[in-house]
C-alpha cells in the first residue's frame, strides 16, 4: 500500500495526514528517498514539516516528529490551513464508512439523534472538498466499511456523482479522491459515472474476493491486472523504516 501510493507522489508537492497515518507517512518518506527529494509532508495533529525521525512510530501525534523537523505550525496556522488548504498538493485520509462515490464518514453509523456509533467526527476530513487531490487508504476491507451510501458525509469524495462536488461549491482545480488503497485491491473512479472502480488486486487476492467483500457493486473492468508489487529497493527502505514491522500489524 504504501509503495503504491508513493509512487503517484510528485516532486515538490506538499502533503498532508492525519494522526494514524503510518501508511501516508511511509509513502512519503518513500518518495523522498526515491523520487521525490523536494516533496513538502505536514505530519497532522504533531504540525511537524518533513520530519525526520528515523523510524516509523504507532502515531504521528506523538511529539518525537519534531525530531530533525524542518519545522512546524502553530496551532492558528493549523486552523488556517483547515479553513483554506488550497495550497496543499494533497491529502491522505480514512474513515470507518467510505461509500462508492469516495464519501467518508467519521461521524456516526445509524440516525443523527440516535446513533448506533459515534466517531471523532470530522475532524479535518471536509478539507477533502478543496485539496487537489485526495487519496483514501483503509486498513480493512468488509462490506460493513465499504458501503453504497455513508450515513454522514464528513469527507466529501463525488458526494452523488458527475458534478457533485462542483455542485456543493467545491473549486474546478480539485479533482477529489484519486484511489481507494485498501489491503486487498485498489479503487479508482470511472471518468463518467464517478463510482469506484477496480483498479487493480493485490497479490495474492481476487477479484471475486472483492467483490465478496465490497459492499457496493463496485465498476469492474473486463481485465483486471494485478497491483505492481514494492521492488526489492523499496522493501529495503520500508523495513529499515520500520524496524517494528508496524505496517505489516495495521492490516
Amino acid at each position: 500500500m504504501a509503495a503504491f501510493l508513493s509512487r503517484d507522489i510528485r516532486d515538490g508537492e506538499l502533503g498532508v495526514f492525519g494522526a494514524f497515518s503510518q501508511i501516508p507517512w511511509s509513502a512519503c518518506r518513500l518518495a523522498q528517498a526515491s523520487h521525490a527529494p523536494g516533496l513538502w509532508f505536514i505530519c497532522g495533529p504533531s504540525a511537524a514539516i518533513n520530519s525526520e525521525l528515523p523510524r516509523l512510530m504507532w502515531s504521528v501525534s506523538d511529539n518525537r516528529m519534531h525530531q530533525g523537523a524542518e519545522g512546524r505550525i502553530t496551532l492558528d496556522g493549523v486552523m488556517d490551513m483547515q479553513g483554506n488548504p488550497t495550497f496543499i498538493d494533497f491529502g491522505f485520509y480514512g474513515g470507518f464508512q467510505i461509500d462508492k462515490h469516495g464519501n467518508l464518514n467519521m461521524a456516526y453509523i445509524g440516525e443523527q439523534k440516535k446513533p448506533k456509533f459515534r466517531g471523532p467526527g470530522t475532524v479535518g476530513t471536509m478539507a477533502t472538498a478543496w485539496l487537489n487531490r485526495v487519496y483514501l487508504f483503509t486498513h480493512g476491507h468488509t462490506p460493513r466499511l465499504f458501503v453504497d451510501k455513508v450515513d454522514f458525509i464528513s469527507g466529501p469524495g463525488f458526494i452523488d456523482g458527475p458534478n457533485g462536488r462542483q455542485k456543493a461549491g467545491s473549486p474546478a482545480r480539485s479533482e477529489g479522491p484519486r484511489y481507494i488503497v485498501t489491503p486487498i485491491c485498489v479503487f479508482d473512479f470511472d471518468e463518467e459515472t464517478k463510482q469506484a472502480r477496480l483498479k487493480s488486486v493485490h497479490p495474492g487476492h481476487t477479484v471475486e474476493e472483492v467483490k465478496a467483500r465490497t459492499g457496493f457493486k463496485p465498476i469492474i473492468p473486463s481485465n483486471v491486472p494485478q497491483t505492481e508489487p514494492p521492488t526489492e529497493e523499496e522493501l529495503a527502505f520500508l523495513r529499515a523504516f520500520d524496524p517494528e514491522s508496524i505496517l505489516p500489524k495495521l492490516c
